[in-house]
């Protein structure tokens, strides 16, 4: 038939596609937010900020969350809609915050004293510290869904099925990525490792 191309190029054998998916309970929270302050000149935009973040440093310490990190502190023109136009009104500070929550108990308190402490533009996420063994699981299971899925079209084929020839692993996350159209906030990396925040 024209117009239809041979996918693949070496046809040796059977090549089929196993994937699973395990469901874990999450044991952390991240959370994600900004801090800032609007002002006509530029030095004030950075001295409100600053006091802005500062404040919101005070309570992270009071609240003894000690996985928190900051951003630099970012200036830029800030610009309201008015008589049908963007007209600029002053300047606007901003420092980005990420909290890890362990204690996930805490956390309806948390998310309220941050937004009273100063806390815009508040993301959460949930995730696991047991990724490592979580994938482990799904992979196997994903093994098994790829080699039940070729015995079968062996044996619709009359066909037996020999030894494992090939295996091509694929990165869960970007599969995700694909899917959300967003890049994903993993915490801890497929060894167990957490990077530094």
């Amino acid at each position: 038939m024209w117009g239809i191309k041979q996918q693949i190029e070496t046809p040796f054998g059977i090549n089929v596609f196993g994937s699973a998916i395990v469901r874990v309970a999450p044991d952390i929270a991240v959370l994600n937010f900004e801090v800032g302050r609007i002002a006509e000149k530029p030095e004030e935009a950075f001295q409100a900020t600053r006091e802005a973040a500062q404040r919101m440093q005070s309570y992270l310490s009071e609240t003894s969350i000690a996985d928190s990190g900051t951003s630099q502190m970012t200036l830029n023109a800030h610009y309201d809609f008015r008589n049908n136009r963007n007209e600029q009104i002053g300047h606007r500070g901003e420092v980005d915050f990420r909290v890890i929550l362990r204690d996930l108990s805490r956390l309806e308190d948390v998310l309220t004293g941050l937004v009273n402490a100063g806390a815009e533009e508040l993301r959460t996420s949930f995730q696991t510290t047991r990724l490592k063994e979580t994938r482990a699981a799904a992979r196997r299971q994903a093994v098994a869904a790829a080699r039940e899925k070729a015995e079968l079209y062996c044996e619709a084929a009359g066909k037996y099925l020999g030894e494992l020839l090939h295996i091509e692993d694929i990165n869960p996350d970007s599969l995700r990525q694909n899917s959300t159209h967003g890049a994903p906030e993993v915490l801890y990396d497929d060894y167990g490792q957490k990077p530094s925040i």
